[in-house]
């Protein structure tokens, strides 16, 4: 029980951070510019990176400038990490009450 106390206030001790996350996917892609004498016509494309969203209930996307590409990058990053380490919690927290409920079963007296 104490791993999972220790690994639980690791936990938070994350969420508590201020460092800033992009909510939502950024995304590394190919993009055509429309040009037709542009290199990119029959190539792969523009290297380009995107930030995938949701306003509402729609989904938006915005380029990101190249000179906000590597903090974008790195606040998606974070924000991944954040997820994973929020159903880390909540798994935690299941196992926990699971575990109280057995010890109050096991020390649960019946009275009749």
């Amino acid at each position: 029980m104490s791993r999972l106390h220790r690994e639980r206030r690791r936990l938070i001790r994350m969420f508590e951070s201020t460092v800033p996350l992009a909510v939502g996917s950024v995304a590394r892609v190919s993009r055509r510019c429309g040009n037709p004498r542009c290199r990119c016509r029959d190539g792969v494309g523009h290297p380009q990176v995107l930030f995938l969203f949701k306003e509402g209930t729609k989904r938006r996307c915005q380029l990101i400038r190249r000179a906000d590409e590597k903090m974008m990058c790195e606040a998606g990053r974070r924000y991944r990490e954040w997820r994973q380490a929020w159903r880390r919690l909540r798994a935690i927290e299941n196992r926990q009450k699971e575990i109280w409920l057995a010890e109050m079963k096991k020390r649960g007296i019946q009275y009749k």
